[in-house]
C-alpha cells in the first residue's frame, strides 16, 4: 500500500513539474492575443498620431502636423508595420486594423468636441515640445490613457511568441515542372 501511494505521489509530482514547464492553453491563447512591449509602444504612438491628426484638421494645425510626420516618419512607419503585424498575427487582419484606426480617430474627435480650446492648446503644446525635444516622442505617446480599448500587454517576457503559440505553417504553392 505504501509503495502504491508513493508511486501515485511521484506521478502527481512529475505531472506537476511537466505542467509547470509547459505553458497552459489559456496562457498560449493570451500570448497569441496580447501585445509585446514594442507593439504596445507602437499602439501608443498611433494613438498620439491620431490625436495630432484631429488637431491638424480641427484646430488649424496642419503645418505642425505635416512637420511632425516628416520629422518622425521612420518611427511612425515602424509603428505602423508593427500594428499591421499585430492585427495579422491575432487573426483580425485589415478589417480589425481599420476598426481600430477609426476608433482612435473617433475618440480623438470626441475629446476635441468635449473641450475644444483645451484640446487645441494641449496639442499645440505637444507639437512644440516634440519640435524642441524629438527624443521625447515615446514619453509623450505614453503620457495619455489610450483613447480606445487596447489589448493587454503580454505577461511573459518579450520572447518570440512562436515559442509560446507556434505560428501557422507556411504553405507554398506547387510549381509545375
Amino acid at each position: 500500500m505504501n509503495r502504491k501511494m508513493a508511486c501515485r505521489a511521484l506521478s502527481v509530482a512529475l505531472a506537476g513539474l511537466i505542467a509547470a514547464g509547459m505553458p497552459s492553453a489559456a496562457f498560449a491563447k493570451d500570448a497569441a492575443n496580447c501585445v509585446s512591449s514594442d507593439e504596445a509602444a507602437a499602439l501608443r504612438l498611433r494613438d498620439l498620431q491620431s490625436r495630432l491628426m484631429v488637431a491638424a484638421l480641427s484646430c488649424n494645425q496642419q503645418a505642425a502636423y505635416n512637420s511632425f510626420v516628416e520629422k518622425f516618419r521612420p518611427s511612425l512607419t515602424s509603428a505602423g508595420l508593427q500594428i499591421v503585424a499585430y492585427f495579422k498575427r491575432t487573426g483580425g487582419g485589415e478589417p480589425a486594423l481599420n476598426r481600430h484606426l477609426t476608433q482612435l480617430a473617433n475618440a480623438a474627435g470626441l475629446s476635441r468636441a468635449e473641450k475644444p480650446e483645451q484640446y487645441c492648446g494641449d496639442t499645440w503644446t505637444m507639437f512644440l515640445r516634440l519640435e524642441e525635444e524629438p527624443q521625447g516622442l515615446p514619453t509623450m505617446a505614453a503620457m495619455f490613457a489610450p483613447g480606445v480599448a487596447v489589448p493587454a500587454q503580454c505577461s511573459a517576457p518579450d520572447a518570440p511568441l512562436e515559442a509560446i503559440a507556434p505560428a501557422a505553417p507556411v504553405l507554398k504553392a506547387a510549381t509545375a515542372n
